[in-house]
């Protein structure tokens, strides 16, 4: 039998597979656990219109408003958590209407 091939793939190959537009599930709460380095990876390679589909973002969404890669976010809150205050970048896209917010609270 052959060996499966390896699904092991570096994090600038992944990120690579999420073209603009794509809807993306992301996991952790808040601070914790979150998928930071690729979410640094998409900004690094420039990604747009992402719609970002997370129960409790924080920095991870922050990141990506500053960097102008989402077009859309379906969350139910969005924060820093008690420390560092609001996601300052997030709430201007908001009100700014670079990004379209559907609220899940």
């Amino acid at each position: 039998m052959d060996a499966a091939p390896s699904k092991i793939v570096s994090l600038s190959a992944l990120a690579k597979l999420i073209p603009d537009g794509t809807a993306l599930g992301l996991g952790g709460v808040f601070l914790h656990r979150g998928p930071f380095a690729l979410v640094r990876e998409l900004v690094r390679q420039q990604r747009r219109r992402l719609e970002i589909i997370k129960p409790s973002p924080g920095y991870d969404l922050d990141l990506l408003c500053r960097a102008g890669a989402v077009a859309k976010v379906r969350a139910g809150i969005v924060a820093m958590e008690g420390n560092f205050g609001l996601a300052r970048w997030y709430r201007k896209a908001i009100e700014r209407k670079e990004a379209h917010l559907e609220e899940h609270a």
